[in-house]
């Protein structure tokens, strides 16, 4: 019983410690990669609500092409961008200071 506490102990300390690995050394580098991602993302989704509101920025060949791919996230990403934004959601997002 005794045995079994302290592997228990062992085993969350060796897990808290390759969290705070984790964070010290690679979550930058996870952040800035998700958010370059996002941002790419946002640039495709913007083309495609584009071609839908009637303004040609990408060939129609390769829009209907992506569509079916984006399509589910397509109205997550209208209902994003239509959502109100504070400066306060934004702080989070501010780099340096």
């Amino acid at each position: 019983m005794i045995r079994r506490d302290l592997r228990d102990k062992i085993r969350s300390l060796g897990r808290i410690f390759r969290e705070f690995i984790y964070g010290a050394t690679v979550y930058d580098l996870y952040r800035e990669t998700k958010k370059i991602a996002r941002d790419y993302r946002e640039s495709i989704y913007l083309l495609l609500l584009g071609e839908m509101l009637g303004i040609p920025l990408l060939s129609n060949y390769y829009s209907l092409r992506i569509l079916p791919y984006l399509i589910k996230d397509l109205e997550e990403f209208k209902k994003e961008m239509l959502k109100d934004k504070d400066l306060t959601d934004l702080l989070g997002e501010i780099e340096g200071g």
